[in-house]
C-alpha cells in the first residue's frame, strides 16, 4: 500500500462521481468542507460498496453516507454521556471511602498523596505498608496492566509536586480557599511550593476536589492501587464483593478503551479494543462476550454490555431504530435490511433483536 497524496476537493468530487455516488454538487461541497473525508467516506464505504475493485456504488446517495455518519456521531455522544456518569460515580465512591479511612481529620487532608496508604502491585514483601497479596498472580501484568504493575512510584498522586501542579494547572482551585493556619503538612504528603521555591505547609486540597482533575485512565490506575479495605467499600457501591476485584478492574479497562475512542472523532461503529487488552474469563461467561481472539479484542456490542452494568444505555435504541427506518426508506426493504445488518455486524452483532435486548436494562450478574 502506497502513501496517498493530497487531493483537492474537486478531485475528490470526481472520484466519487466515477464510483457512481449520487449527489448534488453543493451538498457534497458542504460535506467536504465540514467533515474529514477519511472518516466520512473511507470509514463508511465498505457498508455501501457494490464492488471493491474497482470501487463502485449502486444507487447509493450522499444522504446514505450522511445518515450513517450522523448515526455514528449520535451514538458516540450518548456513550460519552453514559461514561461521564460512570466516571462521576467512581470518583465519588473512591474519594468518599478513602477519606473515611485516611483523611477524616484536618491534619490528614493530604494523606491521599501518601503512597503508604496504597497497594503496590509489584510489592510481595509481607509486612510492608504497600504490600500486595495479589502480587505474584496479578492479572494481565504483561498486558494492559504492565505499567500499572511496574510503575507504582510514578503515579500522579505520589509525585513530589502534585499539590503545586494541582493548584497551578486548575484555575478553579483558588489557593486562598485552601490555606488554613490550623493545618500543617505531615511527613510523606504533597506540599505546595510557590514560584519562588518556598514551601507552604499550611495549604491542603481535599481528595474530593483533587480527584475531579484525574483522567479516566488515572482513575483506573488509582483503583488498582487501593488497599482492600477501601476497595471493598468501593465495590459494594457497585454491588460487587471484594472477590470480584479482578473482574471489576477489567470492566473498567474496556470502559477506558471506549472513553478514549469517544474522546476523538473516529467512527464509533469501527470500535475495537486493542489486542493488548485481555478479557477476564468471568466477564466472558457473565456477559456472553465474543472476543475476536480467544480472550482479546472486543467490538462495540460487547463493551456496551459491560457499560450497561453501570448505567442505563437504553438511549441508544432510538438512533438504532431511526437508522433502520432511514435505510429501509432509502434502499428498499430487502437491500435496506442487508445494509443495516452490515452496520450492526461491524459493531459486533448483526441481530437487531439482540441489540434491543442489551439496550433494555438487562441485569447482568458476576
Amino acid at each position: 500500500m502506497s502513501i496517498k497524496s493530497f487531493e483537492t476537493r474537486e478531485s475528490l468530487k470526481e472520484k466519487l462521481k466515477i464510483r457512481n455516488l449520487l449527489f448534488e454538487d453543493k451538498e457534497l461541497e458542504k460535506v467536504l468542507i465540514t467533515h474529514n473525508y477519511f472518516n466520512f467516506f473511507n470509514g463508511l464505504e465498505t457498508i455501501f460498496l457494490e464492488s471493491s475493485s474497482p470501487k463502485a456504488y449502486n444507487k447509493i446517495k450522499l444522504q446514505d453516507f450522511t445518515n450513517l455518519y450522523l448515526f455514528d456521531k449520535e451514538i458516540r455522544s450518548i456513550l460519552s454521556t453514559c461514561l461521564d456518569t460512570v466516571e462521576e460515580e467512581l470518583k465519588s465512591s473512591i474519594s468518599y471511602h478513602f477519606c473515611k479511612l485516611h483523611c477524616s481529620k484536618l491534619a490528614d487532608t493530604m494523606q491521599y498523596t501518601n503512597s503508604e496508604h496504597y497497594m503496590d502491585p509489584a510489592n510481595n514483601t509481607l509486612g510492608s505498608p504497600t504490600y500486595c497479596r495479589y502480587s505474584n498472580i496479578y492479572p494481565f501484568k504483561n498486558y494492559q496492566n504492565k505499567k500499572i504493575y511496574n510503575e507504582f512510584s510514578r503515579f500522579i498522586l505520589f509525585k513530589p509536586y502534585f499539590l503545586t501542579n494541582l493548584i497551578t494547572n486548575n484555575d478553579h482551585i483558588n489557593i486562598s480557599f485552601y490555606r488554613d493556619s490550623s493545618y500543617t503538612a505531615p511527613p510523606n504528603v504533597a506540599i505546595y511550593r510557590d514560584d519562588s521555591g518556598v514551601n507552604h505547609t499550611n495549604i491542603a486540597v481535599p481528595f474530593w476536589v483533587a480527584i475531579e482533575t484525574l483522567t479516566f485512565g488515572e482513575i483506573l490506575r488509582l483503583l488498582h492501587y487501593l488497599q482492600d479495605d477501601v476497595m471493598e467499600d468501593v465495590l459494594k457501591d457497585f454491588n460487587l464483593p471484594l472477590s470480584k476485584r479482578n473482574a471489576f478492574l477489567n470492566m473498567i479497562d474496556f470502559l477506558l478503551c471506549l472513553r478514549n475512542n469517544c474522546a476523538h472523532t473516529t467512527l464509533i461503529n469501527r470500535f475495537r479494543t486493542k489486542e493488548i487488552y485481555h478479557v477476564n474469563a468471568l466477564l466472558i461467561s457473565s456477559f456472553s462476550l465474543c472476543p475476536k481472539n480467544s480472550d482479546s479484542v472486543l467490538k462495540l456490542f460487547d463493551v456496551i454490555k459491560i457499560l450497561s452494568y453501570f448505567t442505563d444505555v437504553s438511549a441508544i435504541k432510538k438512533p438504532l431504530r431511526t437508522l433502520k427506518i432511514k435505510m429501509y426508506l432509502s434502499l428498499g426493504i430487502k437491500r435496506g435490511k442487508y445494509t443495516y445488518n452490515k452496520v450492526l455486524a461491524r459493531m459486533g452483532c448483526d441481530n437487531y433483536n439482540e441489540w434491543k435486548k442489551i439496550l433494555s436494562n438487562i441485569k447482568y450478574s458476576l
